[in-house]
């Protein structure tokens, strides 16, 4: 079993398309892809959005939030939703809700995992990858934490750490969850993305892999909801925490 989690606040606009594209590889290659869209307690219509498709598609699950908790609640909820019935040769699979990054790349993700990684991230930083229409800071934001985090906080095979769109066994988050319990994720904030990473780098025998992607930032229909001067802070103190913890 598949289980696809989009973290989802005030995306009225982009749900629409996004699960219009994800039947459409649901039908051509992954009949067995379940899909958990967390309503993080969105003003507009993004819970009757989702509602409505679910009618005629059974496969699409809604779990909401009352208030806004931040992308860190929504993604564990997300986990514990799809680990409550997973196997342990499930994979779990987490894609940001706005509609920029392609459905289509599962099929390469789940390709790498059968080439044995257990972690596998939808990067921008390798042969094949573009981005279109990202702003300026997020591309600095991008750029300097694949550098910094590369030279100064290396996870083997991985050149993405901020990225939201991954595969995993569901096997490590299981695990993950049973090391660390309430631990696992800390950080509140989008920071939580590379925290999630360091924390399943500590497990043993844990294998990370990447494939390119293409990043549709130009279909985005709403402003960006990360304010990255703070998740550059955040991330930072993240990394320097992971670091002093290893020793």
């Amino acid at each position: 079993m598949i289980s696809l989690i989009l973290p989802a606040y005030n995306e009225e606009d982009a749900l629409p398309p996004l699960l219009e594209a994800i039947a459409e590889v649901r039908s051509r290659s992954l009949p067995d892809l379940r899909v958990f869209v967390i309503d993080d307690g969105s003003a507009d219509s993004t819970t009757q959005v989702v509602s409505d498709a679910a009618i005629s598609n059974a496969w699409i699950h809604l779990v909401k939030h009352e208030k806004n908790q931040g992308l860190s609640q929504a993604i564990q909820t997300g986990f514990h939703s799809a680990l409550q019935d997973a196997g342990k040769n499930d994979v779990i699979i987490t894609l940001d809700a706005d509609n920029t990054q392609p459905p289509d790349t599962i099929s390469a993700m789940l390709a790498r995992m059968e080439q044995g990684a257990d972690v596998v991230v939808a990067s921008r930083f390798r042969r094949g990858s573009r981005v279109d229409g990202v702003p300026f800071m997020r591309r600095i934001y991008s750029f300097v934490m694949s550098i910094l985090f590369q030279t100064a906080f290396p996870v083997r095979g991985v050149r993405d750490y901020s990225c939201g769109f991954r595969a995993y066994r569901a096997s490590v988050l299981q695990q993950a969850y049973s090391v660390y319990g309430d631990q696992f994720i800390t950080e509140r904030g989008f920071a939580c993305m590379v925290e999630i990473l360091f924390q399943l780098s500590k497990l043993k025998s844990v294998q990370f892999g990447e494939v390119p992607f293409i990043l549709h930032y130009d279909l985005k229909p709403t402003e960006t909801k990360m304010n990255v001067g703070k998740t550059i802070r955040d991330t930072l103190r993240l990394a320097f925490r992971h670091r002093f913890a290893k020793k």
